[in-house]
């Protein structure tokens, strides 16, 4: 059961008041004198009635969310106007049995019947318009919590993305302990150092690597652009070493990356496709990774011949789980040409 508050009938009083205040005061002024209390009463009481029951009972149930019968409408108003009718020739003869004063006092029947049809169809019209005006309002407010409703689920739904890419990282990071790899390989940089110098160099960039790999990013989730540019060198490096420096590799970057921030583990993933598929051994097509930083964009291209044959799976996490995380922090712009004999790829992000 509905309680009424007082800030929700406050309103109407107020409107009550001044139109009852309005009407008295202008009624008065062209009859002469004003009325008795009683003819008052009764009448606006009846007047009242018919506007909350036209609103709330006949518009409610005819027109509403689960029906809109404008026939049923039509009967209700008719029934309504029918008893309103009956109620105010009631009230008139006990005016009259018990000699209250009445203005106008009327004296033909026809008089009385239009009078009295002009004052329901008024109160009728501006119950319909307070109808009206209360089913905007609530449509507004349905649309508006309807509106905070997907607002919320789209944060929501960001929030659980970032939380599926945070468990995947964490996942990835899980599967070997940090801190005994890490240990484990500065144990073997110390131990090999003394007696060969390139391989205690090849220890320490793949340390240098796996750290960075490893290192947990900032509450944002990203590292400075810095950071991953140093791990693409180190893994080219490293690289170079496993083969002799004989790979066959054009790497340049062009720009300040000063104050840039990208999520971790973007760029090295298509420099590793590189690795994997591209034909490294050919000195008149060399293998291309580009880096260049406009202001807070960053454009970042592979280009190479294709191998005949791979000699090794990929293990990485792949184009498409980068393309997702991504989607997820970015407005990029990734193009790949990929055809049989060569590939090329170009990532456009705004950082």
């Amino acid at each position: 059961m509905k309680v009424l508050k007082i800030a929700t009938i406050k309103p109407h009083i107020f409107f009550w008041s001044a139109f009852l205040t309005y009407e008295i005061v202008v009624g008065s002024y062209y009859a002469g004198k004003l009325s008795s209390f009683w003819d008052y009463a009764g009448h606006y009481i009846l007047y009242i009635s018919l506007f909350y029951f036209n609103a709330h009972i006949v518009f409610s149930y005819a027109l509403n969310d689960k029906r809109k019968n404008y026939f049923l409408l039509m009967l209700f108003i008719i029934g309504e106007f029918t008893l309103y009718i009956i109620l105010k020739l009631g009230l008139y003869y006990l005016y009259h049995i018990f000699n209250i004063l009445i203005i106008p006092s009327y004296t033909q029947p026809k008089r009385f019947l239009m009078d009295s049809i002009w004052r329901g169809v008024y109160f009728t019209f501006l119950s319909t318009g307070y109808w009206f005006a209360l089913t905007t309002i609530r449509n507004r407010d349905k649309i508006a919590d309807l509106e905070n409703l997907k607002l919320k689920n789209e944060l929501q739904n960001q929030a659980l993305e970032k939380s599926l890419l945070t468990a995947e990282n964490a996942y990835l990071k899980s599967q070997i302990n940090p801190h005994f790899l890490l240990n484990t390989l500065n144990f073997l940089y110390n131990s090999i150092a003394k007696f060969s110098e390139k391989t205690a160099d090849s220890i320490l960039l793949l340390s240098d690597i796996m750290r960075y790999a490893l290192t947990s990013t900032d509450a944002d989730g990203k590292v400075r652009l810095d950071e991953e540019i140093d791990n693409i060198e180190s893994f080219l490096k490293l690289n170079q070493a496993r083969f002799n420096q004989r790979l066959c590799i054009d790497y340049e970057i062009d720009g300040d990356t000063y104050g840039l921030r990208i999520i971790p583990l973007v760029l090295i993933t298509f420099v590793e496709n590189v690795f994997k598929y591209a034909d490294l051994l050919n000195p008149s097509n060399p293998a291309k990774v580009s880096i260049q930083i406009i202001e807070n964009i960053l454009i970042f291209s592979t280009y190479n011949l294709k191998r005949k044959s791979v000699q090794f799976d990929s293990h990485g996490i792949g184009i498409e789980n980068v393309k997702s995380r991504l989607n997820t922090y970015y407005q990029y712009e990734l193009t790949i040409d990929d055809n049989e004999s060569e590939y090329k790829l170009t990532l456009k992000v705004n950082l």
